[in-house]
This record gives C-alpha cells, sequence and structure tokens, in this order.
C-alpha cells in the first residue's frame, strides 16, 4: 500500500503505484490542456506530486519541453540566481565488498588494482584540487568495513578540513559512501560533512535486488530507508541521487 509518509521501503516506493503512475503519465503527456495545467502549477513553486511529475517527464513534444527549460531556468534564477556550484569527487578507496553488476569496484573484479589513500595522498591530492580552484569535495569510497571503516573515512575528513594551501582551504566535504547505521551518521555529521548523498541505481525492487546479487548493498530496504536514518541522526542535508537508466 502506497504511503509517502512511511519508513517503510514497501511502502514509501510502491511498485503498484509506480506503475500506475508511468501509465497515467503516457495517456496525459498527450493531452496539452493536462500538460500546461500542470505547468500552471510549477510555476507557483509549491511543487507537484509524483504523477504530475511523471506526466513532464512523459512529454516529449518540442514546444512542451521548450516550456519545461524555460519554466526550470526561471525557478532556478528565482530561487539561486545567475549561479552555479561545483564540487570535485574525491575518491578515498576502490576496496568494496559488493557484487553490483554494473560497477568496476565490485568483489569479483580480480583484474582492477585495488588503492586506498593514504592522509598523506589525500593531503596532495586535495592541494591539487584546491589549485585547480575547487572549495567543495565530495568523498567517496567503496564499501568496506576492513579497508573503509567509518574511523578511516571520518579521519580523512578531518585532514581534508585541515589543508591551509595558499588559496584557502575546502569549506565543505560532501559524502558519499554506503547506507549505515543512525550512530555512524550522528559521527559523520559530527564530523561538520555537508551533504550526505547516497545514490539508488533502479526503485524496482525487483530490478535492485538483480543488479546487487552479493553483499551488504544487496538489502533493497537498509539502503532504501538510509535518508531516514540519516536525519535520524542529525544530518539536515541530505542528496537523493535519483538516477534513470538501469
Amino acid at each position: 500500500m502506497y504511503d509517502p509518509h512511511s519508513r517503510h521501503a514497501a511502502e514509501f516506493i510502491d511498485q503498484a503505484e509506480a506503475a500506475a503512475a508511468v501509465a497515467e503519465a503516457g495517456r496525459l503527456a498527450r493531452d496539452p490542456a493536462a500538460v500546461r495545467d500542470i505547468l500552471a502549477k510549477a510555476a507557483e513553486r509549491k511543487g507537484l506530486s509524483h504523477r504530475e511529475a511523471s506526466v513532464l517527464l512523459a512529454a516529449d513534444d518540442p514546444e512542451t519541453t521548450a516550456a519545461m527549460f524555460e519554466l526550470a531556468a526561471q525557478v532556478k534564477r528565482d530561487f539561486y540566481g545567475n549561479r552555479i556550484v561545483l564540487f570535485a569527487p574525491l575518491y578515498l578507496s576502490n576496496h568494496c565488498i559488493n557484487g553490483c553488476t554494473y560497477c568496476p569496484y565490485h568483489r569479483a573484479n580480480t583484474h582492477m588494482p585495488r588503492k586506498k589513500l593514504s592522509q598523506e595522498e589525500i593531503v596532495r591530492e586535495v592541494t591539487a584540487l584546491q589549485d585547480m580552484g575547487h572549495k567543495r569535495l565530495a568523498v567517496e569510497s567503496g564499501e568496506h568495513p576492513k579497508e573503509n571503516p567509518l574511523d578511516y573515512i571520518i579521519e580523512s575528513i578531518r585532514t581534508i578540513y585541515g589543508i591551509h594551501h595558499r588559496n584557502g582551504s575546502i569549506r565543505r566535504v560532501n559524502v558519499n559512501i554506503a547506507a549505515t547505521t543512525v550512530e555512524d551518521y550522528r559521527r559523520l555529521r559530527d564530523a561538520e560533512i555537508g551533504t550526505y548523498i547516497l545514490f539508488q541505481e533502479t526503485y524496482d525492487r525487483a530490478a535492485y535486488e538483480t543488479l546487487h546479487p552479493t553483499g551488504p548493498k544487496h538489502d533493497y530496504a537498509w539502503h532504501t530507508e538510509a535518508m531516514d536514518r540519516a536525519m535520524d541522526g542529525g544530518i539536515d542535508d541530505v542528496g537523493l541521487g535519483v538516477l534513470f537508466g538501469l
């Protein structure tokens, strides 16, 4: 049963509701009046339902596409002004115990050299990124409790914040690591991270479990409910990493 207020993955991402929304969107996207009404609602800056957003995603005629791009640009300018914020990814380690079929980091890949940055190497990497003008980073790592424990991630964050180079220091360290516990999220909050990011490569449970056959990431609910735990741990800025393709 679909319940957007639930904390259970099977309820706030309901497969039957998703299928119904896609089917309805395919029909309404061909109705110019329906599309215009949704665009008018979007222009009010009060949000759209998932069904309304699905209609805009399904609409593919050039006139509608142009209207969506124009409105999106205006909303962006109204909220953020003429400003773009960039961040650079910093991969700390490619050690991983998961078996994700689309990722070269997967555990069974014996051809990939494995690497974990030392704190001294992190200093060199961050200094180089600062020389390129970066002030914000996204720290990334494979999931491996022995090679990449949370202690290592937090030590690395502290190292990054402690680097004072000629053009200043890193202002914000965003973190993209595997789903974890409320207590671990509290530790990340205390390390003063920026945004906690967690991609979910597909929201179809059957496809998700097929694409993640082994490792902790195989647990659809644990992964999908991570943002609630992160916010329970005091992290107030989370990036869902909504992806399309798989």
